[in-house]
């Protein structure tokens, strides 16, 4: 069942580009933050283009703020927990999340996550954590945010 999951999620991540991401609209979603003191970007707010999500839909996942300092270049890891299991995580540069390098101080917007959720996307509880680092391996930011699928 986890490899199916797999398959699910992580495949039509894999595959999309920059140029399928949609404009998010401005629904406030729930979310935490898991940075560390290091990060080096304040995050103002976390939005998606709906909420909750559905299946069979687009799922995009802003995340808006500002950033301490200059950083030149960075990479993301992005996993999917499924009921306590983690798929593998996904990762790449932060040009994925369309930002462009290098980050000066300022404002900063990031689509962190942009992908349809499966039709056959089994019930329970999802957990998405977000983590992007800069060149020396600082934390630039860590997003979590979760959501739940009844057998409806």
């Amino acid at each position: 069942m986890l490899s199916s999951i797999v398959l699910i999620f992580i495949l039509p991540l894999a595959s999309q580009a920059i140029s399928n991401i949609r404009q998010v609209s401005d629904i406030p979603i729930q979310w935490t933050n898991c940075s560390t003191w290091t990060d080096q970007l304040s995050i103002e707010k976390v939005e998606a283009n709906m909420w909750p999500p559905k299946r069979n839909q687009l799922l995009t996942v802003s995340v808006s703020g500002a950033a301490k300092e200059e950083f030149v270049y960075g990479n993301y890891i992005k996993t999917i927990v499924y009921r306590g299991y983690s798929l593998p995580p996904i990762n790449g540069p932060l040009n994925d999340f369309g930002v462009e390098v290098p980050v000066h101080r300022g404002p900063v917007k990031m689509i962190i996550f942009n992908s349809t959720i499966p039709e056959v996307a089994p019930a329970g509880q999802y957990d998405v954590f977000v983590k992007a680092y800069e060149q020396d391996h600082f934390e630039v930011m860590c997003v979590k945010f979760s959501w739940e699928f009844s057998n409806n």
